[in-house]
């Protein structure tokens, strides 16, 4: 076992004064436990070489140290263990080993050693006679190294400090691992297995030691400027720790809460050695989701090994937790050399520095080199939100948000209502999975949205100017930076020279309408910064204008009478029709999940885009469908295509990976520039083949544009999307897609990739590389010198004269003996052999000096060759990703396409007709089915016109709805609202023809749900979701109501749905208003605007008497076809017969139904008497009662 573990630091206690130096080697060879040898001869790091020690002598040393320890030490107190000596040495005393309550996961480590925990408790026998077995006995101490301090972080001392990698000695009562890689679990035999006893107070976690810390306990706990959790400016981030008790650890325990002060709220994963190591409080963590071991001793304290670093913070990052990963910056010769130019050094000098280079959030992924990569798809959006209230009603926002592994900045500000309605749409556009927010500066609807919304999202809020930085601020921080400098004058991205203000020369205010979206921009910067990668995100100059789609504004054709581009689908809208996540929040019978047949990560989430943006202008429609009828002419071709596209890598995340390995994108003073890795070649390796696999992406792609070409396929078409897609920028047809061979063959020939896979770097070949290819010409320059100088003394000498030597002495003139006689006096005889004597000249140490100056400038340059490669590579970022974006919409096309082949039933192109002004909107659905069923579901086609005027029963712009309940009301108004996202979309139809007017947005009353986390009551959020309605409708907008007013009374609910009904027939809007008041159907029968449907259904043995208990037993049959004319009855007690009621409970019911219906019909008719001047009716209702 090394010396530099926990449980030999925490088993030491300060060597008495009185000690003095005499007991150095004693206390150090006993400190140490043996049988360490063996393990270390199979280990990738160099031994220890311990102090030339008589062996015998050294022998008797310990073994007399071990009885004295043993005999005289007592247990000192827990503080006492943080006190610093260099004479420190071992205290025997009864050691509490931990039984861990899971076992360590495989770890997959190329190099073949284990982190194994020390040791576990077996039973009493084994804890006693463990105990009294020194752990510093004479025959474990023989031969060890003596250890340098009681650090059990390492010093610097040596690089391979494993607390546990190594075996233990063999003992009668210990136990020993298996030894077989990758294993972590003891033998376990009958007698080993603990007994209850033991194991419970083994597992009580509640005694760790950081637990008694009086700065850790929750009444003491305070941040780094000692303020108070009930502190408004308390920041939950740091931690303070009490300088006394940072002056009592050693300097690698120090270095550790120094850190931990810093980034209280990450889980450090510690670099020692190879390894990455959690203490305390982080152990306890990382034990408990990782399934960890504990180290033995009495500190919580486990690790793993550096290759499974990816895995495990991943699933840590997952769980919600930040991951700071801290590396080893220095090697203990730089430490050395450091701490001599120190005027004076401390004891805390002495350990190797340690920096965090990279900190990991659940919106901070990056799925570089050392993290491994994502199977998944879709964004993951780090958002920042800042808000000012303009009234009790309205807000200002400001956004920020990125995807850290694309690296693209959204930037925008906008106007909102009460109900968040933009805010909402746009967390349901790009959900974010970590948001940042200012404090105390939130309003109570905003909280409420972020709460709801994102309730899985990680949320931190930032403290006001120092971290939620000023619009100021974030100007100055840009424009002092080197993020968008060019020869030290700063440039800023177009995009973002938008939200800066006018006023002034330097940029360094916002402009008036843009304050907020740059307080916002100044947040992620920060958090960035925070996390040690703002400059490579921020040096690419990506940025992108947010607007709400509601508020964009166009140059739209007249004949379209619309004013946006795209459809508008809010976040309830996207919920109610479950266009990307159904009611339990999975994919499952989702127009997404139904439509994604997508082969690429990128064509993935353009497919998203696509669903959230449907587009309104009839010529960008008819365009994306003429592509989609080609494609599915062609199925061959498609499948040829489609599997080349599964080949392909996420390229959009591969080219951000390899821009943060470029010059461009490594910040000079990162981190990470320093950091020493244990397995630095294989991370160079995967950096290669990342390089590699990302060429051989798009060589790929140029292939799947031969295919198309070669198939003629953009000219076979009417589509001119995909002639865009698949003529080259440079033919004679225009296109979008770039010309890529000659760059791809420039990359891909400039070095041999077999020989740069196998040894982890590039050796550029002829005209890669500049700086490279001009050393290599002054290294051949100077041997041509050489040969021409080896010429002339050849002449001079009259013989064959040879260049002699290796390295630093090369270039020596081998001459003959015979012909040495001729050397004068400005050759200097170095050596000679039998026959020939050697020399040097000024000349060949000119040469020599040359050749070595050269050589070292090769070296200099080849450190950085692949840092310079990459760079040169991301240069041409516009030509990759316009080939990306090409890709990515070939590949929603296909998919698209893929599903209309695949759908048995009938399918049809949507035609859509331009609004015509002064005439009503209207939509012809012809036997339409649901799309999103699955595959074993049948739906029974239905017709839904509404707003023909040339269909005399299906004219009115508003239809109301009835039928029994489960008889298919809202799966009727589900389909016609996915089946116009779908047209709107570009796509083919599950129907027999669909005409309509374009839809500038979808609403959506859908369902019946409260929201109790805000506080809002099923009622409440009806009227929020038809308050939206009402507020944003058009004449040219679908609404979509399914049985608004039924969270209250009966009375209030028919009122309330009696006047939205009148105010949307005021607004024309093309509406289904499904209800179970059957007072609105005789309020509205005889109104033009209104027409009447409702959903079949038979009904048997319904021909009882009123009060016949037998009519419990009627028989409903679901037709499922929309139909005209009004239904007479919910049917009710048929579902509550369906759902198991008791018959008794039926019984009362359904008497208790009737009477009302009576009484009702009653009221009615006597209203008539006396109210109607229409003596039939009169005389009619007078027959009635």
């Amino acid at each position: 076992m090394s010396k530099n573990t926990l449980f030999n630091y925490f088993s030491r206690s300060p060597a008495a004064a009185s000690n003095g130096a005499s007991n150095t080697s004693g206390s150090s060879s006993s400190a140490t436990p043996s049988k360490r040898q063996s393990s270390k001869q199979n280990s990738a790091t160099p031994k220890r070489t311990p102090k030339s020690v008589n062996k015998s002598a050294k022998k008797d040393t310990v073994s007399n140290s071990s009885k004295k320890t043993t005999e005289k030490r007592k247990p000192k107190k827990l503080e006492e263990s943080f006190e610093d000596d260099q004479n420190d040495e071992v205290m025997p005393v009864k050691k509490r080993p931990r039984l861990a309550l899971e076992e360590l996961s495989d770890i997959e480590d190329d190099s073949g050693d284990e982190y194994v925990p020390d040791k576990k408790l077996l039973n009493k026998s084994d804890i006693e006679s463990e105990s009294e077995e020194s752990p510093a006995s004479s025959s474990e101490s023989e031969d060890s190294p003596e250890p340098s301090d009681d650090s059990f972080i390492d010093d610097g001392s040596d690089e391979d400090v494993s607390p546990v990698k190594k075996k233990r000695g063999k003992s009668s009562k210990s136990v020993e691992t298996n030894g077989k890689a990758n294993s972590s679990i003891l033998n376990k035999s009958a007698a080993d297995k603990p007994t209850k006893e033991a194991t419970k107070c083994i597992i009580d976690h509640d005694n760790w030691p950081h637990l008694k810390y009086e700065f850790l306990k929750p009444d003491k706990i305070k941040d780094a400027n000692k303020k108070s959790p009930s502190d408004p400016n308390y920041n939950p981030r740091t931690l303070y720790v009490p300088e006394d008790f940072k002056q009592k650890l050693t300097p690698g325990v120090r270095q550790w809460w120094e850190l931990k002060s810093q980034y209280f709220d990450c889980i450090l994963f510690f670099k020692v050695g190879k390894f990455y190591e959690m203490y305390h409080m982080d152990a306890v963590t990382t034990a408990k989701e990782l399934n960890l071991l504990y180290m033995r001793g009495e500190f919580a304290h486990v690790g793993f090994p550096e290759t499974a670093y990816g895995r495990f913070s991943a699933i840590l990052v997952e769980k919600g937790y930040k991951v700071a990963r801290i590396e080893q910056t220095e090697t203990p010769d730089m430490m050395a050399e450091r701490c001599k130019t120190l005027k004076k050094t401390t004891k805390f000098d002495k350990v190797v520095r340690r920096e965090i280079c990279r900190i990991t959030s659940k919106g901070t992924r990056t799925f570089g080199i050392i993290d491994g990569e994502t199977k998944d798809a879709e964004h993951f959006f780090l958002i920042a939100i800042s808000e000012k209230e303009i009234t009790n009603s309205t807000s200002l926002y400001g956004v920020c948000f990125i995807d850290t592994s694309i690296g693209l900045f959204h930037l925008g500000q906008f106007e909102d209502d009460c109900h968040c309605s933009r805010l909402r749409t746009l967390c349901a556009h790009f959900p974010p999975v970590q948001v940042l927010t200012e404090r105390n500066k939130l309003t109570m609807r905003t909280k409420k949205v972020i709460d709801t919304m994102l309730s899985n999202a990680v949320k931190e809020t930032l403290m006001p100017d120092t971290e939620f930085w000023t619009s100021s601020k974030t100007l100055l921080t840009l424009a002092e930076g080197d993020y968008f400098k060019n020869n030290d004058v700063v440039t800023y991205p177009e995009k973002l020279k938008i939200f800066l203000g006018s006023d002034s020369d330097l940029q360094l205010s916002a402009n008036d309408k843009c304050e907020l979206g740059i307080r916002s921009l100044g947040a992620v910067i920060w958090y960035l910064k925070r996390c040690k990668m703002d400059f490579h995100l921020l040096s690419r100059g990506r940025f992108d204008i947010f607007k709400p789609v509601d508020v964009e504004c166009t140059d739209i054709s007249n004949q379209d009478n619309l004013n946006t581009k795209h459809m508008i689908l809010d976040a309830i809208t996207l919920k109610n029709l479950h266009i990307l996540e159904n009611s339990t929040g999975s994919n499952v019978g989702t127009l997404l999940n139904k439509l994604n047949h997508c082969s690429t990560p990128f064509g993935k989430r353009l497919l998203h885009q696509w669903l959230c943006n449907p587009l309104t202008t009839i010529s960008s429609i008819v365009a994306r469908q003429n592509a989609i009828s080609s494609l599915i002419v062609v199925p061959d071709l498609m499948q040829e295509i489609r599997s080349e596209l599964a080949n392909l890598p996420d390229l959009e995340r591969l080219f951000s990976r390899i821009y943060s390995q470029s010059t461009n994108g490594v910040e000079a003073d990162h981190a990470e520039t320093r950091a020493i890795y244990f397995e630095e070649k294989v991370y160079s390796k995967r950096k290669i083949v990342d390089f590699i696999t990302i060429l051989k992406g798009f060589r790929t792609s140029v292939k799947v544009m031969e295919i198309l070409q070669k198939a003629n396929l953009a000219e076979g078409t009417e589509s001119n999307l995909l002639t865009t897609i698949c003529n080259y920028s440079n033919s004679s047809t225009p296109g979008e897609f770039p010309y890529l061979t000659e760059l791809l063959d420039n990359f891909e020939n400039s070095f041999d990739h077999n020989e740069a896979m196998k040894n982890g770097r590039i050796l550029p070949g002829p005209g890669m590389d500049d700086e490279y290819d001009k050393v290599i010409e002054n290294i051949k320059e100077v041997e041509i010198e050489l040969k021409s100088y080896l010429k002339e003394q050849c002449k001079y000498f009259g013989c064959n004269v040879q260049y002699f030597g290796t390295d630093k002495k090369r270039y020596q003139l081998e001459v003959p003996e015979s012909a040495a006689k001729k050397a004068g006096d400005g050759y200097a005889v170095q050596n000679q052999k039998k026959g020939f004597k050697r020399f040097t000249t000024d000349r060949t140490k000119e040469l020599l000096n040359k050749m070595l100056s050269h050589e070292n400038e090769k070296t200099e340059v080849l450190k950085n060759i692949r840092e310079r490669v990459f760079s040169r590579f991301c240069d041409k970022f516009d030509d990759w990703n316009s080939a990306i974006q090409c890709l990515a919409t070939l590949d929603v096309f296909m998919s698209l396409a893929e599903y209309c082949r695949c759908e048995e039933e009938v399918m049809c192109i949507p035609k859509f007709v331009p609004a015509i002004k002064g005439k009503k909107p209207f939509v012809d659905l012809v036997d339409g089915r649901y799309p999103c069923g699955s595959g074993g579901e049948s739906f029974i086609s239905n017709d839904t016109v509404i707003g023909k005027e040339e269909d005399k029963t299906w004219n009115a712009s508003l239809i109301l709805v009835t039928g029994p309940n489960m008889g298919g009301k809202s799966t009727l108004m589900r389909q016609l609202g996915i089946i116009s996202v779908m047209a709107h979309m570009g796509c083919h139809v599950p129907a027999k023809s669909f005409v309509l007017n374009p839809i500038d947005r979808i609403f959506t009353r859908i369902g019946a749900n409260d929201n109790i986390i805000a506080g809002e009551s099923t009622f409440f959020v009806e009227l929020c979701e038809t308050a939206a309605i009402l507020h944003h409708a058009s004449r040219f907008s679908l609404v979509l109501i399914d049985e608004l007013g039924r969270g209250t009374s009966t009375y209030d609910g028919t009122a309330i749905a009696s006047a939205v009904v009148s105010e949307l027939i005021l607004k024309q809007s093309r509406t289904l208003f499904s209800t179970h008041y059957h007072s609105l159907v005789e309020d509205f029968k005889t109104n033009s605007m209104v027409a009447l449907g409702h959903m079949a259904c038979m009904v048997e043995n319904d021909e009882t008497n009123e009060l016949d208990t037998e009519q419990t037993q009627e028989t409903i049959t679901f037709l499922y076809k929309f139909v005209n004319g009004a239904c007479p009855k919910s049917y009710g007690f048929n579902a509550a017969r369906l759902a198991g009621m008791p018959a008794n409970i039926i019984k009362i019911g359904l008497q208790r139904a009737k009477e009302f219906e009576i009484a009702a019909k009653r009221r009615i008719l006597f209203k008539t008497l006396f109210t109607s001047n229409d003596q039939s009716a009169v005389k009619t209702a007078i027959l009635a009662l």
